[in-house]
């Protein structure tokens, strides 16, 4: 019987993509900043002012939230999977065996 795999399992095995992240986060700030500046009336300048700061500081905090997402959430699973698989490899090497080593060769 061949195992089948659940549609759940197969979103487990992917690594969750956090690069789109920033840009989210920014393109929101973006949009808000403009629908209030837009609803109060203020001058260009000021309209502009805002939407660059607004910009500024949510690029700034997008890195921070996919930084902090990427370390300690979401590659700690992968990582484990790579210390567990790595330390079954290390134990498939060939260890010597007591015939060949250095201290029976030395007695003869």
């Amino acid at each position: 019987m061949a195992k089948e795999k659940d549609p759940k399992d197969k979103n487990k095995d992917k690594p969750v993509n956090t690069r789109t992240l920033p840009a989210i986060i920014v393109l929101s700030a973006a949009l808000i900043s403009c629908a209030f500046s837009l609803l109060q009336g203020v001058e260009f300048r000021v309209f502009v002012a805002r939407l660059f700061f607004s910009v500024v500081i949510f690029g700034i905090i997008g890195l921070i939230v996919r930084v902090i997402l990427d370390r300690y959430f979401f590659n700690r699973n992968s990582k484990e999977e790579e210390e567990t698989d790595g330390k079954d490899e290390d134990e498939g090497e060939d260890q010597p065996s007591e015939e060949g080593s250095d201290e029976n060769n030395e007695e003869s």
